[in-house]
């Protein structure tokens, strides 16, 4: 039997959202406007694995050939603070920021040029993100319409649009599907978003449509920017629950940027920070309105007991959250235990940081800099990443813990693609799950039981179409089955290498290929079945 796929955090609409939200009239006429429609792609970045910006990782017609079969596709309106100028401070930022900031002002064609040349955002999209126009609640309810456009519909085939081109085109679009079919073609596809746990449990055993859950990146998304009170906010989170067609499983509450309710986690590299701000809130904890919120997202009262009151449950995705935010989140998922009323949490798309606990991080934070590492040098240490006290927390609630296919995250160095570049592959994916594992199993406030649970709460979560720079062999979802048979060979020899209790219940190849399909599909399969509103 063919195996198959999940991933607990990509962007299957991403690419084709951004080139199409500000020209619908033109992609109707030509029948293109629809997620299927594949935005062509820099053959070269794809295969030497650069970043995603040039190429697609994870459009629905490559979850279709890679035969991913369970997507959570995260909703995400792009923070504005990507496409205007940054505003430097003095006596805190040196002065080539000053020179950078009006270099690169919303107002000047350099900033959109970085925008255009670098996210492949089209100019008229970077233009109307800098307008006043551009509101983040607006912009999710759209992307909504976009996503859910085509869902239980079985295509014939899909459309390929080349940015740039006008003569020629056809003939272009024809020698890209037959030179790279599975990138470009897929035929009689289709996919469900399941409007309630029943449509759920009939749509994930059909391979003939993906099951595609909904999620959406980042607290910022209810337009908590703009809104004159709390209520809003609370308006907008039932009318979410209420009057959406689709359930929104979890929503990763923080992102790179300021959400007015908790702070975020260091999040870009110092390159980056050359344009991008995170300063404000960062690596803060919870303000009051952000209690509120979760709470009413959660469905839980002031005493922390479920109120039914408030509708289905929208989980929680504690990645991106700062190391305080966390510590005051998981305080709130103990009250909940208390009451008999287990929380599970998630951690979409992270890594393993090498730390022994979340007050630790807080006291490493102005460490993280670029390639800062724990003791081992193995492990990206920064506050974004999770530690030994996350992986309890998710293990103890029955949580799962998506990996991402960063490279940067999952801590490779510059150091490591100088010296030791093989690392990035295969060893960079087995170290950090070995690393998740292994602080299960070593972790003394979690019963024997409870550490062997550890391999049930991790699975995938790429990151693709986050624009992230790919673990070298695996750029996109067409390589998850390589991955697969790498990751295999690699616990088979971990397993025969020594006596590890770890890895005692893999008894033969068989028992580590049973393991390698659940971290594929069945953890999060069995995970979104408990989970899934009714």
């Amino acid at each position: 039997m063919r195996r198959k796929f999940s991933d607990l955090h990509c962007h299957n609409h991403m690419r084709a959202h951004f080139q199409m939200q500000e020209k619908e009239r033109k992609f109707r006429r030509s029948d293109k406007f629809s997620p299927w429609t594949v935005i062509a792609s820099n053959r070269r970045n794809y295969q030497a694995g650069k970043m995603g910006a040039s190429y697609s990782q994870m459009d629905l017609v490559k979850c279709w050939n890679s035969n991913l079969r369970l997507s959570f596709n995260s909703l995400y309106p792009l923070e504005r603070e990507f496409v205007k100028g940054m505003k430097p401070q003095v006596g805190e930022d040196k002065w080539y920021k000053f020179l950078i900031a009006f270099a690169t002002s919303h107002k000047l064609p350099l900033r959109d040029f970085i925008q255009v040349a670098y996210m492949r955002i089209p100019d008229a999209a970077v233009d109307f993100f800098q307008s006043p126009d551009y509101d983040y609640w607006e912009s999710l309810n759209r992307e909504l319409e976009f996503v859910s456009m085509d869902s239980g519909k079985v295509i014939d085939k899909n459309e390929i649009h080349i940015p740039g081109k006008f003569l020629g085109r056809k003939r272009a679009e024809m020698r890209r599907i037959q030179q790279f079919p599975k990138s470009y073609i897929a035929q009689k596809a289709s996919y469900r978003i399941p409007k309630d746990r029943r449509e759920l449990e009939a749509s994930l055993p059909d391979d003939q449509e993906i099951t595609m859950v909904l999620t959406i990146e980042g607290a910022h998304a209810l337009g908590t920017d703009r809104v004159r009170s709390i209520e809003e906010i609370s308006d907008r989170i039932h009318f979410i629950k209420t009057v959406w067609k689709y359930p929104v499983f979890f929503i990763t509450f923080a992102h790179h940027f300021d959400n007015h309710l908790c702070g975020h986690a260091h999040s870009i590299p110092d390159t980056g920070k050359l344009l991008l701000n995170q300063r404000k809130r960062l690596n803060g904890g919870f303000n009051n309105d952000g209690r509120r919120v979760i709470k009413e997202l959660l469905s839980i009262d002031s005493n922390f007991e479920r109120d039914s009151t408030l509708g289905y449950r929208i989980l929680i995705d504690v990645k991106h959250m700062s190391a305080r935010s966390r510590k005051e989140f998981y305080s709130l998922v103990n009250k909940c235990l208390l009451n008999d009323d287990r929380i599970p949490v998630i951690a979409s798309h992270c890594a393993y940081s090498g730390i022994e606990s979340l007050e630790k991080h807080i006291e490493l934070e102005d460490k993280e800099k670029d390639d800062y590492t724990d003791p081992s040098g193995k492990f990206n240490a920064w506050n974004i990443n999770m530690c030994d006290e996350d992986i309890e927390m998710i293990v103890k609630t029955k949580g799962l813990f998506g990996l991402s296919f960063d490279q940067r995250i999952l801590g490779i160095t510059k150091k490591d693609l100088k010296e030791n570049p093989n690392r990035n592959g295969i060893q960079l994916i087995w170290e950090n799950l070995e690393a998740i594992i292994k602080s299960a199993y070593s972790n003394a406030n979690l019963s024997e039981e409870e550490k062997e649970q550890v391999w049930n709460c991790i699975t995938i979560g790429t990151d693709f179409e986050g624009l992230i720079d790919p673990v070298d062999p695996y750029p996109s979802a067409l390589e998850f089955e390589l991955m697969a048979n790498n990751l295999v060979f690699a616990i088979d020899q971990a397993r025969k290498s020594g006596n590890k209790k770890y890895l005692n219940h893999l008894q033969s190849r068989e028992d580590v290929v049973a393991a390698v399909n659940d971290f594929c599909f069945g953890n999060a399969e069995r995970f979104v079945i408990e989970n899934y509103p009714k």
